[in-house]
Parts: C-alpha cells; sequence; structure tokens
C-alpha cells in the first residue's frame, strides 16, 4: 500500500471530514460500497479531488492518468434535429418535454452539472456542502461568471430562479423535484454573496444532483429575467448564445466569446424541428443534418448498423409508465384492485420487450422507479416476470375471470405506440381487451392542468384511466418517484395514495449512507410491487445518431445537449 495516500487521507480524515465524509470512506474501504458508488456519492457530499483521490490510492486504485487534451477543429456550424418540436412555451421553469429541454440546454446552465456515470460536477458551484444531517446546503459559486448580456452572475440570481421555480402558485414543473424538499423564500446568500444557502423542508441527500441538469428547469436566469426574454437570447451564461426561435420551426445559436469555460470548438448550432422519425432519420442519411437529438431502434432501425452512422448512447433511467388510475371519478372499477393491476403487470414478457424495441439498449424495469443503476437502489429485490397463469388467477379472484374492456391513452412518440400494440397483445391473453388511443404528444399532454390529487384538470396523461407516458433520465429516482409516486405528486397518473409508501420514500430521502438509501428503497420497491399503481417495463439507454463528422460528443442520458460545447466537426 502507498504510504502517501493513507497519510493524506488520515490527515483528511482527522482534521477536514464530517462524519458523513467518514462514513462513506469507511463504507468504500470495508467493501459495502464499490468504487463506482464511492465516487458517485462522494461528488454528491462535495468532496475534494485530493480526498477522493487519497481513498483510491488507499484502497490499492492506481491514480487515473491524465490525458493530454486532444486537439480539435476549430469553426463550422453543427446542424441539430431535435424531435419532437418543443410541446410547450421555450420558458425554463415550464420546460417538461424533450424539445424545450434539448433546446434550452444548449444556452442554459446549472449550479452542478450530471456526469454519464451519475457523478456530479461543478458548473456554476465550484463546491458543495451539507450540513450534518442534510437538511442544509451551502454552495460557492463560481467567480467571474457573465451572462451572455455581459452582466455577472450574482447569488442574487441564483436565488430568484430557485424562488420561481419553487413557487406554488408559479405553475412550474420544478414542483416535481421540490416539493416537500424546498420552499420558496428559504434561500439566502452567505460569505459576502459568494455562496448561495439553500434550507430544506426535510434532510435530502441527493439536493445537489436537484441543482443540476436533472432538475431541467433550474438553469439559472438573472434575477431581473421576465417571461419571454428567453427566446430572445442573452439571459444564460453557456457556450452558446440563442440569437433566434420559432416555434416549431427550429432554433439558431452563435458561439458566446465571453463564456467562463472558453471557447466552443464550434461557431454555432442551428436546430430544426421534425414530428417523426422517418423525418428526420432521412434528414441525417440525406446529408441535411449532422445530429439527431435521440432516436429509437424501433422506429430508425436504417441508422443502426450504417457504415455513415455513428450511434451514441449513455446509459441511464429514460422509461415508460404503464399508469392504472386507481381512484378519482376517472377511475374503473377493475383498477382500484391491486390484483387486477398486478395480472396485468404479469402478461409481460419484459427480456422480449428490450430485444423487439431495443435490440438489447435496455434493461428490465421492476414497476418501480428504483433502477439498477441507482447506487442507492436494493438489488435484492426480486425481479417481477412473465407469468400467465398467475395472472388469469388473481383476475378471476378480483372477480373478472373473462377479463374486462378498457381504453389506453398515450401519445405517438418514439417506440410508445410499439410498446402500447405490445401490451394489448399480452394483456388479451388473460382476456383483458385494450383498444388504443394514440394521440399526438401536444394532445397528450394538453388541457388544463394544475397537477396532483386536488386539482388534476382535464389534460389527458393524468385523467385516464390507464396510460403510457414517457419519464426522461435522472440522476437520482427522487424526481421522479416524488412526482408520480407519493401522496398527491404532481405528475401521479395513477393518483395513488400510500402513507406506507410515502414513509419509506421519507426515510430514503433522508438517508445519507448508500446502507440506508438500500435499505429504504427496497421497501418502498416491494411496496410497490404489491400495489402496482404502475408498470415500468424497462429503463432504456438514451442513443442518439450522427453522421461520421461530429466528433468529442458525449450524450447525456437526461437529453440536455450540453456536451455541444465540446464537440467539432472534421
Amino acid at each position: 500500500m502507498d504510504r502517501d495516500p493513507l497519510k493524506r487521507l488520515d490527515e483528511f480524515r482527522q482534521t477536514q471530514a464530517s462524519p458523513l465524509e467518514n462514513t462513506l470512506i469507511d463504507e468504500f474501504l470495508t467493501g459495502q460500497a464499490s468504487r463506482a458508488d464511492f465516487l458517485r456519492h462522494a461528488s454528491v457530499l462535495g468532496l475534494s479531488a485530493t480526498a477522493i483521490g487519497a481513498a483510491l490510492g488507499t484502497a490499492g486504485y492506481a491514480s487515473a492518468a491524465v490525458a493530454t487534451p486532444r486537439a480539435v477543429k476549430a469553426g463550422g456550424r453543427l446542424r441539430l434535429g431535435v424531435i419532437p418540436a418543443p410541446a410547450r412555451p421555450m420558458e425554463p421553469h415550464l420546460f417538461a418535454d424533450h424539445g424545450t429541454l434539448a433546446t434550452g440546454s444548449i444556452c442554459g446552465e446549472y449550479l452542478t452539472a450530471s456526469n454519464q456515470d451519475n457523478t456530479l460536477s461543478p458548473s456554476l458551484a465550484v463546491s458543495w456542502k451539507p450540513n450534518k444531517d442534510g437538511t442544509q446546503w451551502a454552495f460557492n459559486l463560481r467567480q467571474g461568471v457573465k451572462f451572455q448580456d455581459g452582466s455577472p452572475l450574482t447569488a442574487a440570481d441564483v436565488i430568484a430562479t430557485f424562488n420561481r421555480n419553487t413557487d406554488p402558485n408559479g405553475g412550474g414543473s420544478a414542483l416535481s423535484a421540490f416539493k416537500g424538499v424546498l420552499k420558496s423564500g428559504n434561500i439566502q446568500a452567505a460569505n459576502g454573496g459568494k455562496t448561495v444557502v439553500f434550507n430544506l423542508d426535510a434532510p435530502t441527500a441527493a439536493f445537489p444532483y436537484l441543482a443540476s441538469n436533472t432538475t431541467y428547469q433550474a438553469l439559472i436566469l438573472p434575477s431581473t429575467y421576465k417571461i419571454g426574454e428567453f427566446a430572445k437570447g442573452g439571459t444564460t451564461t453557456g457556450g452558446f448564445r440563442m440569437v433566434s426561435y420559432t416555434p416549431g420551426v427550429g432554433a439558431k445559436f452563435d458561439r458566446n466569446p465571453g463564456w467562463w469555460g472558453g471557447s466552443t470548438p464550434l461557431d454555432g448550432v442551428d436546430v430544426t424541428y421534425y414530428s417523426d422519425a422517418a423525418a428526420v432519420t432521412a434528414a441525417l442519411l440525406g446529408g441535411q443534418i449532422d445530429l439527431i437529438s435521440q432516436v429509437s431502434f424501433s422506429d430508425s432501425r436504417a441508422l443502426f448498423g450504417n457504415s455513415k452512422v455513428q450511434i451514441i448512447t449513455a446509459k441511464g433511467t429514460p422509461h415508460r409508465e404503464i399508469s392504472m388510475l386507481v381512484s378519482t371519478a376517472a377511475a374503473i372499477k377493475p383498477f382500484t384492485d391491486r390484483r387486477v393491476r398486478q395480472a396485468l403487470a404479469l402478461t409481460l414478457d419484459r427480456p422480449a420487450i428490450i430485444k423487439q424495441l431495443f435490440a438489447g439498449f435496455a434493461v428490465q424495469g421492476n414497476d418501480s422507479p428504483f433502477a439498477s443503476v441507482y447506487p442507492s437502489s436494493d438489488p435484492t429485490v426480486p425481479q417481477r416476470k412473465q407469468d400467465l397463469v398467475q395472472a388469469k388467477k388473481l383476475l378471476a379472484q378480483a372477480g373478472y375471470p373473462k377479463g374486462f374492456d378498457v381504453t389506453l391513452t398515450t401519445e405517438k412518440y418514439i417506440e410508445i405506440p410499439q410498446l402500447a400494440q405490445v401490451l394489448a397483445a399480452s394483456a388479451k391473453k388473460v382476456g383483458i381487451n385494450i383498444k388504443l388511443n394514440i394521440i399526438t404528444s401536444e394532445a397528450y399532454y394538453g388541457g388544463t392542468y394544475s397537477g396532483g390529487a386536488t386539482g388534476r384538470g382535464t389534460t389527458p396523461w393524468l385523467n385516464t384511466p390507464l396510460n403510457i407516458t414517457d419519464y426522461g433520465h435522472r440522476a437520482v429516482p427522487n424526481v421522479v418517484t416524488s412526482s408520480a409516486f407519493l401522496t398527491g405528486g404532481v405528475w401521479s397518473s395513477s393518483n395513488y395514495a400510500s402513507p406506507a409508501f410515502d414513509k419509506a420514500y421519507a426515510a430514503y430521502s433522508a438517508a445519507l449512507t448508500l446502507k440506508e438509501q438500500r435499505k429504504y428503497t427496497g421497501i418502498a420497491a416491494r411496496i410497490l410491487l404489491r400495489d402496482t399503481p404502475v408498470i415500468i417495463p424497462y429503463f432504456y439507454n438514451w442513443t442518439m445518431a450522427a453522421n461520421k463528422k461530429v466528433t468529442g460528443y458525449k450524450a447525456s442520458a437526461i437529453g440536455t445537449m450540453t456536451g455541444l460545447v465540446k464537440t467539432s466537426l472534421k
């Protein structure tokens, strides 16, 4: 063992480390946390590179070599195809679909950056630390950052951004992340304005992730920001500046010469929106665009295995939720019985679905948001498998020996129509006859919406008895869990309510060690297997396609396009 890392680690543990940091180091050195788990959790707690390196060295891992940056060709404009077009206004606090997120993230930045391996990196914050129980987090801001109009980034800008996103009457989508975690007004400046302190409603170990692109809407805007200014440009801090935006058509971005991160290799990015996979696939193969923001094997097979195309992927947790409305007047009687919901889940052959729709670019889901990619997930929870005999038995016990009829409402988006057809064919084997109602994304998410159990509005995705909703990747399960599974969740298509689940989730959210987190995610996941308000058949890799001119681009499973600042064209 190298004595220098051991000496450095001992010194850090005795003079600087908090109890949480010492617990994490203990878990790593005793084998309770893998190297990958340690790195992810260390980045959340804000351990310095020196402390992380000392721990790795003490455990016998060789220090990673620092590669010499590769020279890249500067210049040129990248042509990006985004599918589908933004379904909501181009306002950051309203971002809730891939079109708005992909567009806005070209120019916007967050306090922290979620990486491909689920670690966190500094962005507009250079460091962060919790108090002893995770009820308060302090973020030290990067100095010298300017918005694209030349005004400096200040603590007031960060505070205003988060107050907007936590305003219960603001109509924003970030309440999916912050409800029960952070209230508007509970944020303050410290250290002469160089630090922003978040005072949380409850202990939240994953809060640094909620300040990253995992919360789509949390990109930092000026304190003076007015609705409508984002699409005019100059209101963000990123490597590109939006210079034009035409709803339903596209957007244009030019290099930001004053970016704190240096000069981007690309001169700019030109975005074109496409309504269907066939059109965007033809555009890439025909040379009209260089990169597609998202592709699926199920409807873009011509791109896979094509010698002129490179497939760029990132493992993550994008998934589909098949929700059964278990309460409210819109619910139908069969889905108020958990045995019926379990029966429908048992009809699915998940490995076959993954092979058919994703050519293996996915892993099985287990009807809970606690995907295997998360280090906090309990790996001992049994995997649900197809069992038609048991499904028929459960239906008979619930009083439906001959099945029943129901309409499934969903959107025409990527592979979702194919999944709907697979579900209908599987359910038919046990007597459940599903009629498909496949509509546009705009219609599916349209109508009025106020969220939660007390105000669901008229939007189809929250008010139909059976539906399929698309969910993007999150670096931690908190956002999806709190919004779609907790009682009164703002995105709860099932309107599920379980005090036992709520209690288990609260314990997980407050747990600051991996061992404790796994304990409570295991309890929560088993409750969901029993109740089955939602079926999650798979978690798939975020997949993109590009021509061979694109180099240096790394995909984000979240679907943000932040990697463009390091991209060049051959």
